[in-house]
């Protein structure tokens, strides 16, 4: 278990830099590098644990960015899909899951690439539609963002309410996944070792990337962040 817990750890805490330096979600960037380490059902309810202490804290540091009425929607139909993307996770064969997981990274990688222009969404309905795919998601592979930034985009949030919303529902996100995968049993000996393991290196990374974010332009990381992950979600393709 040695060299799993130094690959896992390390993994965590290059996720939690790019996170502190480009805004990257810890989620979609682990979960680039960890199945192949120790598989997905090991990676998926690991990664949900991790940033929850680092969700809860970002969005007690933008609560006031915050507006429920925006995010209610999105929250109540996260809420009801997430379970079902738990339960996809034990029902799919790895290896479909994994080709799913890597079309999903290299969809995401060419809509930041190409940084397109998407229609502005009139109606909050559309929450419902963009709530429920990124519940299923996050229950199956723990990479709910995509859906939610695409649905901001949209909707034409401005910064702020960019990051008070968003961080709101990530954290009651994590925790309803956290909650859906202890009932499921995926929340193994092994997952609750690797969680404590990486927890300091989860911790690590954030403050390096504090550190790193003053000296490091973080354009250009973001951009070497994407080439990686593009590299990762092409690899789970083949």
């Amino acid at each position: 278990m040695g060299n799993e817990f130094l690959w896992v750890s390390s993994i965590i805490m290059m996720a939690a830099v790019a996170q502190s330096i480009t805004g990257f979600g810890v989620s979609i960037v682990a979960m680039s590098f960890l199945p192949g380490i120790v598989g997905l059902q090991t990676s998926v309810p690991l990664v949900t644990l991790i940033p929850i202490a680092g969700n809860i804290i970002l969005w007690y540091y933008h609560r006031r960015d915050c507006s429920f009425k925006a995010v209610g929607r999105l929250t109540v139909a996260s809420l009801i899909a997430t379970p079902l993307g738990v339960i996809l996770l034990d029902r799919i064969p790895e290896a479909i899951a994994l080709k799913g997981l890597g079309i999903l990274i290299v969809s995401y990688v060419l809509y930041d690439w190409f940084n397109l222009t998407l229609p502005k969404l009139q109606s909050s309905g559309w929450a419902y539609v963009f709530g429920g795919v990124s519940g299923i998601l996050n229950g199956a592979y723990t990479v709910n963002g995509p859906p939610l930034i695409i649905y901001a985009n949209c909707r034409r949030w401005t910064p702020q309410e960019f990051k008070g919303n968003l961080g709101a529902l990530f954290f009651f996100s994590s925790v309803l996944a956290a909650i859906a995968h202890g009932f499921q049993g995926n929340i193994t000996t092994q997952v609750r070792e690797f969680a404590v393991y990486s927890l300091p290196a989860y911790a690590l990374g954030l403050w390096l990337g504090m550190v790193l974010s003053k000296k490091i332009n973080p354009v250009v990381f973001r951009r070497i962040t994407l080439a990686l992950l593009m590299v990762a979600g092409l690899r789970l393709l083949i």
